[in-house]
C-alpha cells in the first residue's frame, strides 16, 4: 500500500490523518493506538513492517542501499 494522508485504520477504523509523508501511520493505515498495540497482534506487526519496507523504497533507502560505502 502507498502512503494515505488520511484513512480509516485498516484495525479499528478510526480516521486518522497523517501530520506528514514520514508519518508511519500513513504508510501501515493504522491509527496511533494501534500503532502501539502492534507487539501484542501479528496483523499489526505485519502491516507496520511492510509500512517500514515500502517508507524505505519510497525514500530510496532501502536494505542494499544501507549496505553501500
Amino acid at each position: 500500500m502507498s502512503f494515505r494522508p488520511t484513512f480509516d485504520c485498516l484495525w479499528c477504523g478510526a480516521r486518522h490523518v497523517s501530520r506528514s509523508p514520514a508519518d508511519l501511520q500513513g504508510w501501515a493505515q493504522l491509527c496511533s493506538e494501534c500503532v502501539g498495540r502492534a507487539g501484542d497482534n501479528a496483523f499489526l506487526r505485519f502491516r507496520l513492517k511492510r509500512a517500514l519496507e515500502e517508507r524505505a523504497s519510497a525514500a530510496g533507502t532501502g536494505p542494499a542501499d544501507d549496505a553501500k560505502p
